[in-house]
């Protein structure tokens, strides 16, 4: 273990929450706040999650939908690492860099923002087989695993591909609907380069365990994300629930099944495994995110704090607030202020936010949403869903990067190259490889030729 080192204020996870904490401290700081701030994240980028999707669809480039923290933060000092243990009473954060070294850091105010991770329930075979959309590393997964079973389709009679072209998306809230539609747009746009594949063999289900689409949207819109996307081929099972995914096949509880080589899960997150372990109390029902008060303190610490994923934070109209990427922003920026408040002696301010609406892209020119109570579908949802997401994406240059990505689209097809990342070789193995493929009768068959 290192020694222990000293900050003012530290902030753990660089998403949303976490993130626009950091940037509103850091202009404090360049206008004269005396406080030292570090922010500590696994990745050394911002990941602008909404278009997580358009990764996966081959819409936007991969790159284009980070940021790196570094060039977004002039006077937080940032660490990249795996923060693995808080202590509350001794004010300290215990985390491993990227040296594999445990490092200790005591604060005087720390920030919680981790975010979350996939929840599969104990369902069997989930954990071990299924696709998420949590990273973008997942993204680039499912383009790629998309791309190489239309590859190994093409090489199949069509009773041998039944499984490898049959989607299954689980989960019918927005994140459900918005990578069922865009991946089912993708394949068939993907199809014109596979000739021998029909565009009738490609099969998408999307699977919800409650009895209609979008909760987080009036049910007249859930019901437009219903009929849009049947329209267009999907199928969509309503009051069905996974119990099992394995061999390739997708189990509901009433007895209906499905052979699928491709199931992708968005129906559930916990937060991250570091907010489990801290022991405060907790709401009934088994909901293990951190209460925090409307300052968004948590209960019974005033100087440990917590916002995102990872808060139950109170809603002005009762309940709680919804784990969404535009009130964690607004919970950041409020949080900022509230510390700055608690370093000088200040009154500290409720935080009060009423979202301003949701909007998910169905596919190609379609969406569907509301926003400040104002019900919008097709197009114009469509590009509404662009417009704010472009806008709310740091940075101009990556605005003007993704902006050139849909205008690309626009004129071409989508990529359909797979990025396939070979297993990384010393140079004594790359020789061995070399040396023992030029001693296969293949190669040697080949030289004759010539």
């Amino acid at each position: 273990m290192e020694p222990c080192e000293r900050t003012d204020i530290v902030i753990v996870g660089g998403g949303f929450g976490g993130m626009n904490a950091a940037l509103a401290l850091d202009s404090r700081l360049k206008r004269g706040l005396k406080a030292e701030v570090t922010l500590i994240s696994r990745s050394n980028f911002f990941l602008f999650t909404p278009l997580l999707v358009e990764v996966a669809a081959a819409l936007v480039e991969s790159r284009h939908v980070v940021n790196p923290i570094r060039r977004m933060l002039d006077r937080v000092r940032f660490i990249e690492g795996t923060v693995q243990t808080l202590d509350p009473v001794r004010r300290t954060v215990g985390f491993v860099d990227q040296n594999g070294r445990s490092r200790l850091l005591s604060y005087q105010h720390c920030v919680l923002a981790p975010g979350s991770v996939a929840e599969f329930f104990g369902i069997h075979g989930l954990a071990e087989n299924a696709l998420t959309l949590k990273t973008l590393g997942d993204a680039i997964r499912i383009r790629n695993h998309v791309i190489d079973l239309l590859e190994r389709a093409a090489l199949l009679s069509k009773e041998e591909r039944r499984a490898l072209l049959s989607f299954v998306v689980v989960g019918g809230g927005l994140n459900g609907i918005e990578v069922a539609g865009e991946l089912h747009d993708f394949i068939l746009k993907a199809l014109e380069d596979y000739p021998s594949i029909d565009r009738r063999e490609i099969r998408m289900v999307l699977i919800e365990m409650l009895d209609h689409l979008a909760q987080e949207v009036p049910p007249e819109l859930g019901a437009y994300a219903q009929q849009n996307l049947e329209s267009r081929g999907i199928d969509i099972w309503l009051r069905a629930r996974v119990t099992a995914y394995d061999s390739c096949r997708v189990r509901i509880h009433d007895s209906r099944e499905v052979n699928a080589e491709t199931l992708i899960w968005t129906a559930g997150v916990r937060p991250s495994p570091l907010i489990r372990a801290i022991e405060v109390p907790r709401p009934e029902g088994g909901d293990h995110r951190l209460p925090v008060n409307e300052y968004l303190q948590m209960r019974g610490y005033k100087t440990l704090w917590a916002i995102g994923d990872c808060a139950l934070v109170p809603d002005p109209g009762g309940g709680y607030q919804p784990p969404t990427a535009q009130h964690a922003v607004r919970q950041g920026k409020h949080l900022a202020h509230n510390l700055v408040a608690s370093l000088m002696g200040r009154k500290l301010e409720p935080f009060r936010y009423h979202g301003i609406g949701m909007l998910a892209t169905l596919g190609r020119h379609r969406g569907m949403g509301r926003v400040l109570g104002v019900r919008l579908t097709g197009f114009l949802a469509w590009f509404a869903w662009r417009t704010y997401y472009l806008f709310a994406l740091p940075r101009w240059e990556r605005r003007l990067r993704v902006a050139f990505d849909w205008t690309l689209d626009l004129l071409f097809p989508p990529d359909i190259v797979e990025l396939k990342v070979e297993p990384l070789q010393t140079g004594q193995e790359a020789l061995t490889a070399g040396s023992a493929l030029a001693q296969k009768p293949v190669a040697k068959e080949a030289r004759s030729l010539h």
